[in-house]
């Protein structure tokens, strides 16, 4: 089955490329929020991530978000965070990814 929401809301503004992250995104999700964020590689300068709605998530979405930003890390662009909500902190947190995640507090 094929999931018709669609697991990320991006938006370009004149400073930033906005990432919203839907409330739930599950393992079916990965393959567009990556394809989806690897598009952002080579066209952003910097990077928000609004996290404030995410109410559920799997392993395989943070293995998604890290990649993402290891990937921003190694060219250079910026990426930060925007209310990560506390399952996603939390989760963050429990697999030890936030210096990768750049969530650290």
């Amino acid at each position: 089955m094929v999931n018709s929401m669609d697991p990320v809301h991006i938006e370009q503004t004149a400073n930033a490329t906005l990432v919203a992250l839907e409330a739930t995104l599950g393992i079916q999700d990965a393959r567009v929020l990556h394809e989806r964020l690897g598009s952002l590689l080579t066209a952003a300068k910097s990077v928000v991530v609004d996290g404030s709605r995410v109410e559920r998530l799997d392993a395989a979405i943070l293995q998604v978000l890290a990649g993402f930003a290891r990937s921003a890390h190694e060219r250079g662009l910026a990426l930060s965070w925007h209310s990560p909500s506390p399952v996603l902190q939390q989760a963050v947190h429990v697999l030890g990814l936030e210096s990768i995640l750049g969530m650290t507090s």
